[in-house]
């Protein structure tokens, strides 16, 4: 009876142990995911914080289980900034990644509608234009452009069909003598002052167009 009394009291230690961590690490880390959930333009809520520390207590210490080596480095973090580094370290490349797609969907629309035109009016709409926003991305609310009806005024922009519908973190540009195109998306994704540059070139051979997407050097972000 004594032992089994003992093995009971170990247990619930652990688990104790177990639920206090997984709490730390969520009051921790709270401000980054504030961060990511603002990126996704949505609202953190404690109820999600609640949910997270239930997954962390259902998951912590099974084989295999990654967000352990990510929960011993903020629960071991000296300050705030040490707790983002390791979350950087955790998700850095995925973000960026996530944020480096807006660009490549973007010039990918517009290549297409660039085809049309050429198809249909035997040459690529002429003009130069950008970079639109005018303003720097990163001077807006999340570091992203806020919408603007610059796009629809711009008579460029109009007669190729592109517009940015929602907060962004890219500017375009365009340039054009009906022969060849060239478009860019220009993008500083951490507001460290480092720009992304994406290109999209536009030609043509016989009377059929081709667009190809260039992008930026590994790591130039």
């Amino acid at each position: 009876m004594r032992t089994a009394l003992v093995i009971l009291v170990v247990m619930v230690a652990g688990c104790s142990k177990k639920q206090d961590d997984c709490q730390r690490f969520v009051d921790r880390s709270k401000s980054v995911i504030e961060g990511f959930m603002k990126e996704g333009s949505k609202e953190l809520k404690s109820s999600d914080l609640d949910q997270l520390v239930e997954k962390c207590r259902k998951e912590h210490g099974k084989p295999g289980n990654k967000d352990d080596e990510l929960m011993t480095c903020v629960l071991a973090a000296k300050d705030d900034a040490a707790v983002n580094a390791c979350w950087a370290a955790a998700f850095g490349d995925y973000r960026s990644k996530g944020k480096k797609t807006e660009a490549q969907l973007q010039l990918n629309k517009l290549g297409k509608n660039l085809k049309v035109e050429f198809v249909t009016n035997a040459e690529f709409p002429k003009g130069k234009t950008g970079p639109t926003p005018a303003e720097d991305c990163c001077k807006g609310p999340d570091g992203k452009c806020p919408v603007t009806d610059a796009w629809a005024k711009d008579p460029v922009w109009s007669a190729l069909d592109f517009e940015m519908y929602d907060p962004h973190r890219f500017r375009y540009t365009y340039d054009s003598d009906g022969k060849t195109a060239t478009a860019t998306a220009i993008g500083d994704l951490d507001c460290d002052g480092t720009a992304t540059t994406y290109t999209l070139t536009a030609t043509a051979t016989d009377g059929n167009p081709t667009v190809q997407l260039t992008e930026p050097p590994a790591n130039s972000d």
